[in-house]
């Protein structure tokens, strides 16, 4: 099984490590991931991938939700994977709005990655109900980063130009299961690819 991951930013590639686990639960035991970013369109970027990378199996293509909504988002992949031309098997992958909206539900998990599991500062991180209808989630996630680090604020911008990778690591190590099966979102993401994977291996 192969598959290939198209994504908005070099920091959601980490979510091939999801991609993978979920192939192994459907009769895959090693599949092989890759990922691209690369091109501005997200039809140049499906373009580009396919050609650099050769033949997949399984086409996942990311996209925040941001404004449009999901539905608008899920026909412009839709719409940029017909446009390549692409025949075979593909997913979906939308996050709502935001990808930190999955990413602000584990507190510990946000408390170890700024290395301070013993911290006692509140952080304000939403309940799975209302994750996905917050506006700004990015904004929210990198709060509950500095504010889980209760570094001072000159040491608080180490923490900042830290925040790329420490949004792959926490997207890399996302907690299945728990809270964040109450996603819409993540649970369409988790159904659609394993529905997909069952029809691959028919």
């Amino acid at each position: 099984m192969k598959l290939l991951l198209v994504c908005e930013g070099s920091s959601d590639t980490a979510m091939l490590a999801h991609v993978q686990r979920l192939a192994v639960r459907a009769g895959y035991p090693e599949p092989e991931g890759a990922a691209w970013t690369d091109g501005r369109r997200l039809a140049d970027k499906i373009h580009n991938g396919l050609e650099v990378l050769g033949d997949f199996d399984l086409l996942l293509v990311h996209r925040d939700a941001d404004r449009a909504g999901a539905e608008t988002r899920y026909r412009e992949i839709a719409s940029a994977i017909s446009s390549v031309g692409y025949p075979g098997q593909w997913v979906g992958i939308v996050p709502v709005r935001m990808t930190e909206a999955w990413l602000l539900l584990d507190e510990m998990a946000i408390r170890n990655a700024v290395r301070n599991p013993n911290g006692r500062t509140r952080l304000a991180l939403p309940t799975p109900a209302l994750a996905e209808r917050m506006a700004n989630p990015k904004a929210a996630f990198e709060t509950a980063l500095l504010d889980a680090s209760e570094k001072r604020r000159r040491r608080r911008r180490e923490v900042q130009r830290d925040l790329p990778r420490l949004r792959r690591v926490l997207l890399e190590n996302l907690p299945v299961g728990g809270q964040l099966e109450q996603l819409e979102s993540w649970a369409r993401f988790r159904d659609d690819t394993i529905s997909a994977l069952r029809q691959l291996n028919r």
